[in-house]
């Protein structure tokens, strides 16, 4: 382990324990004097943030995207829900409007998990900024992402602007389906949730379960980071983590689903899109912040009890 990383993972757990600290305590004006600095702070290492060189590539690039996709919509959402309007992230926008996430390392390996094929399919629940979805189609692969709040379409933020067809909105808590614009239902091979699952309230997960096997093709996998602490603003009220849960348990919930843990797989902490332990904004599961899960389907179907019929 270099020096800079060990520097940076000190770095990161004392901000962490810091945060904690103010966002357990009661607000006062210490607490309010914290989280505007912490946003100021966030602003700045936003994912988000372009270079000149940046904003000339994604000149390039949405020229590209127009060239492979045309200007009329490809997928659709099938939903009474297309905006999850009742959540802390829709009315407290924040990794909403700041995450972008991507690394180069999991795509290659997921590639290489399906043996290369060009007909990969990819589906990122609570996508933020598109980042990843781009990040997929840019190698040449299908990918769609779905985001609970609508503010980045909106504000046309980050990749909104540039693979519009590839990003839409839903409530993921609530029963979608997608379609290709011909209403055919869409499966994909790898179904992703980059910190999502412990933004789920635990009376809504069952709907989540239902729409990640229905979406997920047979030989597919669901891969996900999950944190383990607590995520609030006590200044606005905002509880963004409101499922804190061990592995285990989370274990347990997918199996009553239908979802279990894969035998083999290539993925290793530095290949995942969250959590990977690089940078001040990342965890690392030797931290105790969280894990990684890598689900498929079960080999033969099981009831919500988990007793085969």
């Amino acid at each position: 382990m270099s020096l800079t990383h060990s520097l940076t993972r000190t770095a990161y757990r004392t901000f962490r324990a810091t945060k904690q600290a103010f966002v357990t305590r009661k607000p006062d004006a210490l607490s309010r004097a914290f989280f505007r600095c912490l946003a100021v702070a966030e602003r700045a290492t936003s994912g988000r943030r372009e270079s000149e060189l940046d904003r000339i590539a994604r000149g390039v690039w949405k020229a590209d995207y127009v060239r492979r996709f045309g200007t009329e919509p490809l997928y659709h959402v099938i939903s009474d829900h297309p905006v999850a309007v009742e959540t802390a992230d829709h009315k407290w926008p924040h990794g909403t409007l700041h995450d972008n996430s991507t690394n180069p390392r999991f795509n290659r390996k997921l590639y290489e998990y399906f043996g290369n094929r060009r007909d990969v399919a990819l589906l990122d629940l609570g996508c933020a900024g598109g980042g990843f979805v781009r990040s997929v189609l840019a190698d040449g692969f299908t990918a769609v992402g779905i985001e609970g709040s609508d503010v980045s379409r909106n504000l046309r933020s980050a990749e909104w602007d540039t693979c519009p067809h590839h990003l839409l909105t839903a409530d993921i808590a609530a029963p979608f389906q997608i379609t290709t614009a011909a209403g055919a239902p869409v499966c994909f091979h790898c179904i992703t949730a980059w910190e999502v699952l412990e933004h789920i309230p635990e009376d809504a997960l069952g709907a989540l379960l239902d729409n990640i096997v229905r979406h997920l093709a047979p030989e597919g996998i669901f891969v996900a980071s999950v944190a383990l602490f607590p995520e609030a603003n006590p200044i606005t009220g905002a509880v963004y983590h409101v499922t804190i849960h061990p592995r285990p348990w989370w274990l347990e919930r997918f199996a009553a689903a239908g979802l279990v843990a894969a035998a083999a797989h290539p993925f290793q902490t530095g290949d995942y899109v969250r959590g990977h332990g690089r940078g001040l904004t990342n965890w690392d599961p030797a931290d105790g912040d969280g894990f990684h899960l890598v689900l498929r389907r079960h080999p033969q179907p099981i009831d919500r009890q988990g007793d085969k019929p």
